[in-house]
Order: structure tokens, then C-alpha cells, then sequence
């Protein structure tokens, strides 16, 4: 299925969500919530008794956050399928029980060295900086005045600078209307106030023409969760970030790539229907650079990709060894606790105990 070029649209046309005040105590949140799900306080505490001891574990804050009280978001799914962020943290850490290779995934340098140098498509890094790192290299900035030096010489070129080991990315001379000078001396006095991090200097990479808007635009990734057993890797859930000002988030059909629902990641609940013809262009080539990732990281069970569309094929952007299941949870409106994924846990419990015997 093609992708048509409305992403910007959608993004301008998206209805404005503001989350509840953070302010009060447990029994307004109590009422607030017992309103918006019109049922009585004795109700209300049931339900969420029940979700608390099972085996998602949700603790009250997570039970808004999620809007588990509300059936118009979940409908008939078995919210006790849902995982909280504890419960979220303990089952990832039984599928990647393999700590002493987490430094790999979790850092962006050293995993995009390593997916690229075995084949996959990953963003190409032109330079480092670390400040005050002693030895010289070729394409290590160790100093303001050299990052600054660097900068100066490619202001041709649109850049990305982002922190290896993950964050909010910042780019650099992606409009004409702006002065280079001024926005290399705001990049270098941003990186400066990060002692200890290196950031990457990257190309800033262009969305595949279906998805760009007639001004240029922005890469809208695709989040997969990665499942890797005994039976190979296969992508197990994915929903498409597509941003804007709250932050959208679609639900995907896992064979076609069409987009099925839209909502602001904040707001479940104001979902609507996709339209009919909004799809991730070359689906099926960006599932199989996950797949292939997550086969290539066998040390790891469970992982999250982002790869996005871009006008060179699909692209790796990062891979997170404890990626966040609320996203998924959220867009698909439902948990992550189904058969296959308890099928895959006890796998990889067992597997996991069978590895620490070796290691004693």
C-alpha cells in the first residue's frame, strides 16, 4: 500500500490535548476519574484492586495514566494484560538477561557501528565530539573551538547533533531563513553544558517523498518491539510516530503497514480513524531491517526499534534494549501480556537460567 504526503496535514490538524493538572491529591484524582468513567468510587476502587495484584502490577498513578478505568479506550481487551512501569522494567530485565552486553545496544555510537558493519542501514556519523578526551582521532572533535571549526565547514550541508546515548536530537542549518553563526553558537554552548556525553554530528536524513511536505519535513519513525527465540526474530508490535504538536501516534496493521488509528500520545481516548490511504512507505523492507537487527543482537529477547521511511530506503535511527511498552499498549489498546509474549518470557526464563549456570 502507497503512503500519501498528508502527514503534515494531519499533524496541523490534530485536536489539542492538555493532561489533567498534577496538583491535587489521591481523592480528587479518585473523583476526577470516577466522573470521566461514570461509575460510583466503590466501583472504581474494585477495578483497580483488581489490576493492582494481577499481573501487570499497576500502581494508581499508571491506573490514570492509562486510562484503565476508561472501557471506551480499552473496550473489551483483558486489561489485566497491561504492564505497569515496574512490572515493565522486571519483564525486560528476564528477556535481556544478558547485562554485560547492554553498553552495545544502549549507546547509539557503538550500535550503529555495529549494525552498519554488518550490512544495515543506519545513519552515517561524520564526526564525534567529546570534550577533553586526550587521544586524537580522525573524526574526534575534542574541543569547542574544534566542533566549532567543524561546523563552520559544513554549513551546506543540514545537519543532526545528538547525544550517543540517546535524547532530543538538534538540527543544524535546515533553514535558509536562519544565520549559520548564530545557530553553531547555540549547539556549541548546548554541548558544552553536557560534561561526560559525546554527541554525534550526523547528515540530517530526508523522509521518503510520500511522506514530505512540499517545504521538506521531518522523518516520522516507526517504533517495533522486537521479539528474538529459539524460533528466530519477529516483530511483535509497531506503531508510527508521526509528532507534531501532540505528539501522534498511529496504530499500524503489522502486515500492510496502513495506519489504522491516530491519537496524541497523551490522549488515548480521542482517537479517531486513520486515513484510508495513510501507510509506511516500503513496509515491508523497514520490518525486515528490524528483523534482521534484532537477529544480529541475539544476546537480547526483547528490543524496541526506531527505523524511519527515508528517501533512501528504510533506516535505522536506534535501537533501545529497554524500550517503553506504554506506547504500544496505548496505540494497539491493549497489554503486552498475551500468550505469545508469556510463551516468549518463560522461553527466555529458562534460557536465561540455563546461561547463569554456565557463568558459575
Amino acid at each position: 500500500m502507497t503512503a500519501v504526503p498528508i502527514v503534515s496535514a494531519l499533524k496541523r490538524a490534530a485536536p489539542f490535548w492538555r493532561k489533567w493538572p498534577g496538583n491535587d491529591g489521591p481523592l480528587d484524582a479518585v473523583a476526577r476519574m470516577a466522573d470521566a468513567a461514570g461509575l460510583p468510587i466503590s466501583r472504581l476502587a474494585l477495578d483497580y484492586a483488581a489490576l493492582a495484584v494481577g499481573p501487570g502490577r499497576i500502581r494508581p498513578s499508571e491506573f490514570e495514566r492509562l486510562r484503565l478505568y476508561d472501557t471506551d479506550v480499552w473496550g473489551a481487551a483483558d486489561r489485566r494484560e497491561v504492564v505497569g512501569a515496574a512490572r515493565s522494567r522486571r519483564l525486560i530485565r528476564q528477556a535481556n538477561f544478558r547485562r554485560d552486553c547492554l553498553a552495545l545496544a544502549a549507546d547509539r555510537l557503538a550500535s550503529n557501528a555495529y549494525l552498519a558493519a554488518h550490512g544495515l542501514p543506519t545513519v552515517p556519523t561524520l564526526a564525534v565530539y567529546h570534550a577533553g578526551v586526550a587521544a586524537p582521532g580522525r573524526a574526534l572533535l575534542r574541543s569547542r573551538d574544534e566542533l566549532r571549526q567543524f561546523l563552520a565547514g559544513h554549513t551546506a550541508l543540514p545537519l543532526v547533533v545528538r547525544p550517543a546515548e540517546g535524547g532530543h536530537a538538534r538540527a543544524l542549518f535546515d533553514d535558509p531563513g536562519r544565520d549559520p553563526a548564530a545557530e553553531i553558537d547555540r549547539i556549541v554552548t548546548h554541548v558544552g553544558d553536557t560534561p561526560g556525553v559525546s554527541w554525534l554530528v550526523q547528515p540530517l536524513v530526508a523522509p521518503h517523498p510520500a511522506l514530505a511536505s512540499p517545504t521538506g519535513g521531518s522523518l516520522t519513525p516507526v517504533r517495533l518491539l522486537t521479539l528474538a527465540g529459539e524460533r528466530g526474530a519477529k516483530v511483535f508490535r509497531a506503531v508510527w510516530r508521526l509528532g507534531g504538536r501532540d505528539d501522534l501516534v498511529a496504530s499500524l496493521d503489522l502486515k500492510t503497514g496502513r495506519a489504522l488509528t491516530l491519537a496524541p500520545a497523551l490522549g488515548p481516548h480521542r482517537a479517531w480513524a486513520a486515513p484510508a490511504r495513510l501507510a509506511v512507505p516500503d513496509w515491508a523492507a523497514l520490518k525486515a531491517a528490524a528483523v534482521e537487527g534484532a537477529r544480529l543482537f541475539g544476546q537480547f529477547g526483547l528490543l524496541g526499534w526506531d527505523v524511519a521511511a527515508t528517501a533512501e530506503g528504510p533506516m535505522i535511527l536506534g535501537v533501545d534494549p529497554e524500550p517503553d511498552l506504554d506506547v504500544c499498549q496505548l496505540a494497539d489498546r491493549r497489554g503486552v501480556l498475551e500468550p505469545e509474549f508469556r510463551a516468549f518470557l518463560a522461553e527466555r526464563r529458562r534460557l536465561g537460567a540455563e546461561w547463569r549456570r554456565t557463568q558459575a
